[in-house]
């Protein structure tokens, strides 16, 4: 008797994909590029490693679709805060940006990590992330850090350092937190007002 093969169904195809790019941004995150592999990847996913290359090719490809993934999940959720808020002075919208970018870094810590983890070297794959999604946010932001210190609400410094001290102060809130944890005792996460608080403090005069 001949045996039916499975066919795979658009929806299967779709969790497999999200498994695999999930796992990726864990194991990516934590190992690094070089020390996860495919292999890694594909056993956390629950996946085979053939199907993993099947939808992705190779791990560099693998790794570039998790970056779109995130920074497509990110771009979302500061235009849903911009549509909910609705921002109208300049303070307001760099606000606004510090809210979504706070909530990301509490529903994603990893993402803070991984971040960390390719900002170290200049490698290929950090120029294609630059290039790619990094610039049109950091001239967006520092664009309208300028617009706030040119207004005189905004404490005098070099724009790019006071966009890395905000990114600085959310993401390593929520990607230490298991070290935070041991030093403080305190097993509750952190509290997003507090950390919106801080940015807050160091912003504004």
């Amino acid at each position: 008797m001949q045996k039916t093969r499975a066919v795979r169904t658009p929806d299967a195809n779709s969790d497999a994909r999200a498994r695999i790019i999930d796992a990726a941004r864990e194991l990516f995150a934590t190992l690094g590029f070089e020390g996860a592999s495919t292999r890694r990847i594909a056993e956390n996913a629950g996946v085979a490693q053939s199907l993993l290359l099947y939808h992705f090719g190779s791990k560099e490809i693998l790794w570039k679709a998790v970056m779109d993934d995130i920074f497509e999940w990110a771009n979302g959720m500061i235009h849903e805060f911009e549509a909910s808020e609705q921002p109208d002075t300049v303070e307001e919208r760099i606000m606004v940006g510090v809210r979504a970018f706070i909530q990301m870094c509490q529903e994603r810590p990893d993402f803070h990590r991984l971040m960390t983890l390719e900002g170290r070297s200049e490698s290929e794959r950090l120029i294609w992330l630059a290039e790619t999604h990094l610039k049109p946010m950091f001239k967006q932001n520092t664009d309208l850090l300028r617009k706030g210190q040119i207004a005189g609400s905004i404490r005098p410094g070099d724009p790019t350092l006071l966009h890395y001290s905000m990114i600085g102060i959310a993401g390593t809130a929520y990607a230490f937190a298991p070290e935070i944890k041991l030093l403080t005792g305190k097993s509750r996460p952190p509290d997003p007002k507090a950390i919106e608080e801080q940015i807050r403090a160091l912003l504004f005069k």
